[in-house]
């Protein structure tokens, strides 16, 4: 048994390799995405100062800024001095399109392109569908079970590791280093690699269920604007905050033909470090401004609260920057161990093949011998 879960064990590490490298790579690259942001397109996502207008007068200077584009979402800045994050599409087309608004003086500090334009969107994007879309989808999903059932099988393969835990035997042959190596990164990173490998996983298969009858993009064309610009949001957050007491907005979802209504996601201020900035929602009617729904996080089921966890636990920055170098740090095992499963692969089947090789030449030096 245990030598068939051995067999299985490298089968599969084989099988996911590469994907693996890519989605762990990428992966703990944005686990400091918004840090990156600022290093790299300051005059983007920085703002000219702390402070902020009015949601109102944000949201009416954006629309005269973008008369050809309709608004579809609005993604507040994390913190104070940051640029906030305007998603929109152009009349014509569902094409969601990004830019950024500098919140202190409403003027947008950049022009609407594709979600994937940006180098850090784009390894988004990679981390995510691995650039293929659907068919990326799937595979993402399947590379996420595959982690859970590789951290698994490594765990009962080596589930007295604390017997040989810190051995590192570097001086005796590159076979037995990558060994040691391998198991010491797994041993560490399972924990974290279920973590992840079932976030994922839950994501993307949700994902695809969702998209299963997906309607024709076409057909849902910017043709108006679909809610009432005459609204006063800032009335609309101060309500949702009297709805759920400390809520605090973080995105907020406009209506187009497949999305009636004016949604408000986020959380409260101090609602606890594993839940994340979008479980709470409450929603208005698009045209009257009327409370219609609202869904408190704390207050929900066992399952919604579970699912709502993912976020933090998956993105790691429930623990502030701690949390987030160990993501990033033992995120990238998986990206080594592929590569040292691939190499220890490699160590084992040349001398196989080198025996094959001899026992080939062989038989043919036999075959010579009797033809003459």
């Amino acid at each position: 048994m245990r030598r068939l879960l051995w067999k299985w064990h490298g089968w599969l590490g084989l099988f996911a390799a590469a994907p693996l490298f890519i989605i762990a790579l990428t992966g703990s690259v944005l686990v400091f995405k918004s840090e990156l942001e600022h290093l790299l397109m300051p005059e983007k996502v920085l703002a000219t100062d702390d402070s902020r207008l009015s949601f109102t007068q944000l949201l009416r200077a954006a629309d005269q800024a973008l008369p050809q584009h309709e608004i579809l979402g609005w993604q507040f800045a994390a913190h104070a001095g940051e640029a906030d994050k305007l998603y929109v599409a152009k009349q014509g087309t569902y094409d969601w399109q990004i830019l950024f608004v500098d919140p202190s003086q409403g003027n947008l500090l950049s022009q609407p392109v594709g979600l994937s334009h940006y180098l850090l969107d784009w390894l988004l994007e990679l981390h995510y569908t691995l650039l293929a879309d659907h068919l990326g989808l799937a595979v993402t999903a399947l590379i996420s079970v595959l982690l859970i059932l590789l951290s698994l099988s490594g765990f009962i393969l080596h589930r007295q590791f604390w017997r040989t835990f810190f051995t590192l035997r570097w001086g005796k042959s590159l076979r037995l280093f990558l060994s040691d190596s391998h198991k010491m990164m797994g041993i560490v990173g399972a924990p974290l690699f279920l973590i992840l490998g079932f976030t994922g996983a839950w994501w993307n298969i949700a994902h695809i269920l969702e998209e299963w009858d997906e309607v024709d993009p076409k057909t849902l064309a910017i043709t108006q604007s679909y809610y009432n610009k005459q609204l006063d949001f800032d009335a609309l957050l101060t309500q949702a905050n009297q709805v759920i007491p400390g809520f605090e907005a973080h995105y907020v979802r406009f209506p187009d033909k497949s999305y009636p209504g004016i949604h408000l996601f986020g959380a409260a201020r101090d609602s606890g470090a594993l839940r994340s900035d979008y479980g709470s929602i409450v929603s208005f009617d698009d045209k009257a401004g009327r409370l219609t729904a609202s869904v408190d996080a704390t207050q929900a089921d066992v399952l919604y609260q579970f699912v709502d966890s993912f976020r933090p636990l998956h993105y790691g920055h429930f623990g502030g920057l701690i949390s987030k170098i160990i993501w990033c740090v033992v995120g990238f095992f998986p990206s080594l161990m592929a590569l040292s499963g691939y190499l220890m692969w490699q160590t084992r089947r040349k001398p196989q093949t080198r025996r094959r090789t001899k026992q080939t030449q062989g038989k043919t030096s036999k075959e010579q011998v009797l033809a003459r």
